[in-house]
């Protein structure tokens, strides 16, 4: 349960301490005087959004505390999970700093706001003016009767399931469609492929046979010069010859002129040189193959590299070889998709299997919850004034969803002349309040939630039915803290504590304050709801019987 709450530099208040005792706590107060701030800032606490437009002073930091009961909750294993100290007595808080900055805390312990919202679910339920509207959605219904027949914690679990499952076949999905993609160019890219493989292309190849080709195109040329270098090195008319009669010559005079010695040896050396020359363009000459069959194989060579070149739009024998990688690794694949579907296939199966196994369940706890609850919320409405009033819900089942097979929607007739329609069609604020009171007040009981908060649940009723409105949350209160912000005093007499809510002009500052009122004052308050701002003896009288009758 709560304990305390203590509030400073938010929104119209300056600082604020209050304590909450248990059962039934009715707060009023004038319209506009600021009561719907207790809630807003219960629910900063709870991990709502926040922003700077709720500070007070814009300088200064608003500070939200709240002090909360855990004993008998069975809340510590949340608390291990989250690696946060547990102490029965524990401390929500929220920080938010001028410069924007908002942080959350537990037990002094920093937190991520998902952590307090999580803790704030398993203690607290706040019931603001919108979520009577709420009603009218189908999820909300649907998540109403998965309250009441504990099926939360599975449809969280069916949700994830459904991810997976949507996740799987969605990756299925397009791999078929790749596979199809692939399968439909599988012929074009075999047969690209089938041609670079035919053309065993190598690296550096086509300058290699270029330079082949142009001696190939000049084989005639070049064997002609080999021929006239051996002829004119060491033919019968070439140079060695001459040479060598050169040497005749001088090789007597050579004996006793050491200068015409030297010159000899430099002959000599040159006869050697031109035979070496000689015997080489010899070889080179017989090395020359003339071959046009030859040359012609490397023009057509040439011609297919540059051709498929152009056709895939490369450079170079480099680029076609990128290219081959390519389609080897495109027609590998295909098999690789086959593969990759077959095993997607499976385990979409798989978690199809599971979703629908789950789903199952969850209906079938739904089907057996929805009749139940139906004659529940029938019996409250009795109660809350409503003798003829019947309450179905039409259940279907349809297309998987990631709240299950179901599909459920609220019917409801407050006149025993009309069939139950659609709760959006036929019930009026003050039928829509009073439904959402008697779910309410199941769904606390079957969750076992230690605090529910109304933010005037009392929309469109009066009289005697606000007596019965007041009469069931008196007795929520008996059982869990019960929190209501109320306009009515046939409310507000039935609660067992009463906070009184007044807005004050300071100057140019206006502030709200909260005090909570005893025997005397509560008297007076009730007073002032029945007859206004002049209180009349008989106001007086009349908020004594309702205090003594509540």
């Amino acid at each position: 349960m709560l304990t305390r709450i203590a509030i400073t530099n938010y929104l119209l208040i300056d600082s604020l301490e209050l304590e909450w005792q248990q059962g039934l706590t009715a707060i009023t107060g004038e319209t506009g005087s600021g009561k719907s701030i207790l809630i807003g800032a219960l629910e900063l606490t709870l991990g709502a959004r926040a922003d700077a437009g709720l500070m007070r002073d814009s300088a200064k930091r608003c500070v939200i505390e709240l002090e909360v009961d855990l004993s008998g909750l069975g809340l510590e294993p949340w608390f291990a999970s989250n690696e946060l100290p547990f102490e029965e007595r524990a401390f929500m808080r929220r920080q938010l700093d001028p410069g924007g900055r908002s942080r959350a805390f537990v037990n002094d312990t920093p937190v991520r706001l998902e952590q307090l919202r999580e803790l704030g679910e398993r203690l607290i339920h706040i019931h603001s003016q919108h979520h009577a509207l709420l009603l009218n959605d189908a999820r909300f219904q649907l998540g109403l009767v998965d309250q009441l027949a504990g099926q939360e914690g599975a449809v969280k679990e069916l949700s994830v399931l459904f991810t997976d499952w949507r996740a799987t076949q969605q990756a299925l999905d397009d791999a078929r469609a790749e596979q199809q993609r692939a399968l439909a160019e599988a012929d074009f890219v075999r047969f690209q492929l089938e041609e670079l493989e035919q053309a065993a292309i190598t690296g550096g190849e086509q300058a290699r046979v270029e330079e082949e080709l142009r001696l190939a195109e000049h084989a005639g040329e070049r064997a002609e010069a080999y021929r006239a270098i051996e002829e004119g090195a060491s033919g019968d008319q070439g140079a060695a010859v001459l040479l060598q009669r050169l040497r005749a010559l001088v090789s007597k005079a050579a004996r006793i002129d050491t200068e015409l010695a030297g010159l000899l040896q430099r002959i000599e050396g040159a006869a050697i040189e031109l035979k070496d020359i000689g015997s080489e363009a010899a070889r080179l000459a017989a090395s020359v193959e003339v071959d046009p069959a030859r040359a012609e194989q490397l023009r057509d060579r040439i011609d297919l590299l540059i051709r498929l070149q152009q056709k895939h739009r490369v450079p170079d024998e480099a680029g076609l070889l990128t290219i081959l990688a390519e389609l080897r690794h495109r027609v590998a694949s295909v098999e690789d998709l086959s593969e990759r579907c077959a095993a997607l296939e499976k385990e979409t199966k798989r978690h199809a299997d599971a979703y629908t196994k789950m789903a199952k369940a969850i209906s079938l706890a739904r089907t057996k919850a929805i009749k139940p609850l139906s004659n529940k919320v029938e019996a409250l409405l009795h109660q809350l004034g409503m003798p003829h009033a019947v309450f179905q819900f039409d259940h279907r089942t349809g297309d998987p969803g990631p709240y299950g097979i179901d599909q459920v929607r609220a019917l409801f007739s407050a006149n025993k002349d009309r069939a139950p329609a659609p709760l959006d069609k036929v019930a009026s604020g003050g039928e829509l309040s009073r439904v959402m009171l008697a779910l309410i007040s199941l769904a606390a009981g079957s969750r076992d939630l230690p605090v529910v908060v109304f933010d005037e649940i009392d929309t469109g009723v009066s009289g005697e039915v606000a007596d019965r409105v007041g009469a069931l949350l008196s007795a929520m209160g008996k059982e869990r803290q019960v929190i209501a912000i109320t306009h009515l005093p046939q409310i507000a007499s039935k609660a067992a504590h009463h906070l009184q809510v007044t807005k004050n002009a300071d100057g140019d500052r206006v502030r709200t304050s909260i005090a909570p009122l005893v025997h005397e004052e509560r008297i007076g308050a009730i007073a002032r709801m029945l007859s206004g701002r002049i209180v009349t003896e008989q106001a007086l009288e009349n908020a004594r019987v309702l205090l003594a009758q509540g």
